[in-house]
């Protein structure tokens, strides 16, 4: 198993990896006690949140995930909001449509992904353009939308 910390904005990210991929990333309140381990994926990592935070977009895609341990339905939904365009949100419900989910189950995949910023959790929101939870953090996703050049008012 692979770890790093990684600085951001918002606080540091812990991110672990297997051979495999990505295990999980976690925005963490403190990184003190947090054993470290890099690898290039995580070093790749590193760079990519850096040109995020930077203004230049975003490549996570290119970025592999370790699901093991993770239903098919869980998997087919975080890869499905991997393909969210930087910059654009759909909704709990038209996600729920489209994988045969409802929004409640889209919401709790959601609240439970283990992978953040890579799986941009922070593009989903309510039909009714409310933000929705975001592990109890909707200040920081708000943030995210708004570097990702949305406007602020636009959720209520």
């Amino acid at each position: 198993m692979f770890s790093r910390l990684i600085p951001t904005p918002l606080g540091p990210l812990y991110a672990e990896a297997s051979e495999r991929g990505l295990t999980s990333v976690r925005l963490l309140v403190l990184a003190e006690g947090f054993p470290e381990r890099s690898n290039a994926l995580l070093e790749r990592l590193a760079a990519e949140v850096g040109r995020y935070f930077g203004g230049e977009g975003e490549t996570f895609l290119d970025m592999p995930l370790d699901y093991r341990g993770l239903s098919p339905e869980r998997i087919a939904l975080y890869e499905r909001v991997r393909h969210i365009p930087f910059g654009n949100t759909t909704s709990y419900a038209a996600l729920g449509r489209e994988l045969a989910l409802s929004p409640r189950a889209v919401g709790a995949g959601m609240r439970a992904c283990p992978f953040f910023l890579v799986v941009p959790a922070q593009r989903v929101i309510h039909a009714d353009g409310r933000l929705g939870g975001f592990m109890g953090a909707e200040g920081i996703k708000l943030r995210l939308l708004v570097h990702e050049g949305l406007e602020a008012n636009r959720f209520r």
